[in-house]
């Protein structure tokens, strides 16, 4: 019981933080606080658990290997630059288009498809027309001749319109702005 008490109330302040404090912070000063608190917490588990660090001696064996691991990775970066430079215009041409432009190559790729794809009226019209045939076997008639539908019937005496009433807003009023991000719903 000694324990469950502050960790609740540890729970609570930290909710509380978050779903009232932490949305009205600005990114930057998120990004400052969390790296903060990052390296607070590296910190206090170092000399939390600084004698199993020293105690630990896994790793000391893995050292006689560190330049040879160094060496290995510099000289495959060196190929790599080496394979770079003597490539033809075309390849190096490819590889700046897809590393400096990703966005435009989906973009393009994407409107291919779109391209490519059959119009949603050879996909409508036999389904429309298999469920028209179903309708009318079935007895039941469908306004899918063309003709304008009937006008809808008024309303009734003690029915109002959804655009009057107490709870009723004008046509051109905006919604109001959200909170903590500065515009407003109808803008989204």
């Amino acid at each position: 019981m000694e324990l469950f008490i502050p960790g609740l109330v540890v729970l609570l302040i930290a909710a509380l933080f978050a779903f009232v404090v932490l949305p009205k912070v600005g990114a930057k000063i998120l990004v400052v606080v969390s790296l903060l608190a990052l390296i607070a917490a590296g910190v206090h588990h170092y000399t939390f658990f600084a004698s199993e660090y020293r105690l630990s001696t896994w790793q000391t064996s893995l050292s006689a290997y560190a330049p040879f691991i160094v060496l290995g990775i510099a000289i495959l970066f060196i190929f790599a630059s080496i394979g770079f430079l003597f490539m033809g215009s075309e390849s190096k041409a490819q590889v700046f288009e897809a590393v400096a432009s990703p966005l435009e190559t989906i973009q393009e790729r994407v409107a291919n498809a779109a391209a490519a794809m059959p119009s949603a009226e050879s996909a409508t019209n036999p389904i429309t027309a298999a469920v028209n045939t179903g309708l009318n076997a079935l007895g039941v008639t469908s306004n899918n001749s063309g003709a304008a539908p009937a006008p809808p019937a008024p309303p009734a005496l003690n029915q109002r319109p959804n655009n009057r009433g107490p709870n009723a807003k004008p046509a051109n009023q905006k919604s109001p702005p959200i909170p903590g991000l500065g515009f407003t719903a109808s803008q989204v």
